[in-house]
């Protein structure tokens, strides 16, 4: 028997008319009829009798809808959590990004993603450039957002929002130059480390530098314990506690992307597009 047999018959079954179980199937008397009869020949017995204009079950039928009545109740469940799945997406983001964004950016996005999609939830992490491309190619992720990242075979990007360098010093440094503090070194071994670099030949900057650090935050960390100034993103300076540190304008001024970070080839699930499309237009400010 097909599914559509199966159907027919339990409505038949439970009704005793033909009629009317094809008003609780929607469709007509005549196509009813149609596939009990492909039924009834296809399994090679009768399913109903009729006496005194009802339809009576076979015994064949009797010990037959003990079977089709659970498939009915699974296939019933199943229509249940296809509807569930399209209107509520219950599933599970593992989402990841650089520390900088994971003081802010991330959370706030996340936050407002949610008061409208209460019932996706999310599993958040934050790491280094290398561990999050590596976690991303191993199916760890489902996405992750960071500084000037490059799209390659495996991994794609989405520019997010753009971003700007600043420089961090102490706050009550009275060199405006900055030449009696010590530089403070982002690594190069980072997207940002490297492109400071690039910036810092371009300018003919030449910085000097006794400390060199692969966290932003420590660096920032340490000016704001009076050691020295740093070049770091905007994001870093602004949203980590630094009372007795302050920002002034880069200049002539260096900017960065902010991407969101996917496996390519991969089918993302309702609740990773509709996360997607809410980073493709969020708004964020510092």
């Amino acid at each position: 028997m097909r599914l559509r047999h199966v159907e027919v018959f339990n409505n038949v079954y439970k009704t005793g008319s033909v009629t009317a179980a094809a008003k609780l199937l929607n469709v007509s008397q005549p196509s009813v009829s149609k596939v009990l009869a492909h039924a009834e020949q296809q399994i090679g017995f009768p399913l109903f009798e009729r006496i005194k204009r009802r339809l009576i079950a076979t015994p064949e039928a009797d010990i037959l809808y003990r079977h089709t009545a659970v498939m009915e109740g699974v296939l019933t469940d199943i229509n249940e959590i296809s509807e569930s799945l399209a209107d509520i997406p219950v599933d599970r983001l593992r989402v990841a990004c650089t520390p900088s964004l994971g003081i802010d950016f991330l959370p706030k996005a996340i936050a407002n993603f949610k008061l409208k999609n209460p019932n996706v939830n999310f599993e958040i992490s934050s790491n280094h450039y290398q561990e999050i491309r590596k976690n991303i190619s191993d199916t760890l992720l489902d996405l992750a957002i960071a500084q000037d990242q490059t799209e390659d075979e495996e991994i794609g990007i989405i520019n997010l929002a753009k971003g700007k360098f600043v420089i961090l010093e102490p706050k009550n440094n009275q060199d405006k130059n900055n030449k009696s503090l010590p530089f403070i070194k982002l690594s190069f071994k980072s997207p940002l480390g490297k492109k400071i670099d690039q910036y810092m030949l371009k300018n003919k900057l030449h910085l000097e530098s006794t400390i060199t650090s692969d966290n932003y935050q420590m660096a920032a960390s340490l000016v704001n314990n009076g050691f020295g100034y740093t070049i770091l993103d905007e994001y870093t300076a602004k949203t980590s506690r630094l009372p007795n540190s302050k920002i002034t304008e880069l200049s002539p001024k260096l900017e960065f992307n902010i991407n969101l970070m996917f496996l390519k080839n991969v089918a993302f699930s309702i609740s990773t597009k509709q996360f997607i499309e809410f980073l493709s237009d969020f708004h964020y400010k510092l």
